[in-house]
């Protein structure tokens, strides 16, 4: 598998007059090029970067894109929802992903991941299925280009609210993202989803916390630990998912970056 480093750890908040402001740092792509690993980059995870904070954010998001041979880019999430039942807000969640498919086209990205966004108390499981297909077969039908878009878990509570969807849609260009560390806050061990979601699976997202509700604070249980760090066994995980899923490829999304990079080259992955 090749390994990738997200450059979510390049953003740095600062607050004046009580308002946030983000500021992107040149950090990770020289870690990658340190440690001979591809990027991830997500300068338009957050969608107002599409439009309000384009020209601030590309120079950034252009300098981490030439900075190394492989790269794959994470969409923007925020309200983006496929399976809305409000059509308007389907039509807004398009939109956005047609424009971060033509940034890969410009510059010649070959994968998207996009975030399920299943929210258990507002959507029935029949229905976000249903309605992801229908997007998706639409979605890839007006887009030509061999670009492959892989949907993340993130709420998600049971691998089937993807891989049904991927195997209904049957198009080599929509596979999905394992994110172990989302995987590790549900009830299904990670090793099991990685099991029932290997032939779907194109990319991982791999980071570490402490599972549900971490030492009871459930505010804080998606904590984007390092590696190194939590209770999910990432060693055995990397071989598994190597084993069974070989040609997939895997980002570190944490802010331990060099920690984890560090750690992929000590325990032979990289």
């Amino acid at each position: 598998m090749e390994y990738y480093l997200s450059t979510i750890s390049d953003v740095d908040f600062e607050v004046c007059n009580e308002t946030e402001k983000i500021i992107y740092k040149e950090r990770t792509a020289k870690i990658a090029k340190q440690y001979q690993m591809g990027l991830e980059l997500a300068e338009f995870c957050i969608s107002d970067n599409l439009e309000e904070k384009y020209c601030e954010v590309l120079p950034h998001f252009e300098y981490n894109r030439n900075s190394v041979d492989a790269v794959v880019l994470h969409a923007p999430y925020n309200e983006l929802y496929p399976h809305a039942i409000d059509k308007a807000a389907s039509e807004l969640a398009y939109r956005r992903y047609q424009q971060i498919w033509e940034i890969c086209k410009k510059y010649q990205i070959p994968k998207i991941i996009i975030h399920g966004n299943y929210v258990p108390s507002l959507y029935f499981p029949e229905w976000f299925k249903a309605r992801n297909i229908e997007f998706w077969k639409r979605f890839l039908s007006e887009q030509k280009e061999n670009i492959t878009v892989c949907i993340e878990n993130v709420m998600e509570p049971t691998p089937d609210l993807i891989t049904d969807i991927i195997k209904v849609v049957d198009s080599s260009r929509l596979r999905m993202c394992l994110d172990v560390g989302h995987a590790n806050l549900t009830d299904i061990k990670p090793e099991i989803w990685l099991r029932e979601c290997a032939e779907c699976i194109s990319h991982y997202h791999i980071h570490n916390n402490y599972g549900p509700g971490g030492y009871g604070k459930a505010s804080q249980a998606d904590l984007h630990l390092g590696l190194g760090k939590g209770i999910i066994d990432m060693k055995a995980m990397l071989m598994l998912a190597e084993e069974l899923t070989p040609s997939a490829t895997a980002s570190v999304e944490s802010y331990e970056t060099e920690e984890s990079a560090a750690w992929l080259k000590g325990n032979g992955f990289i």
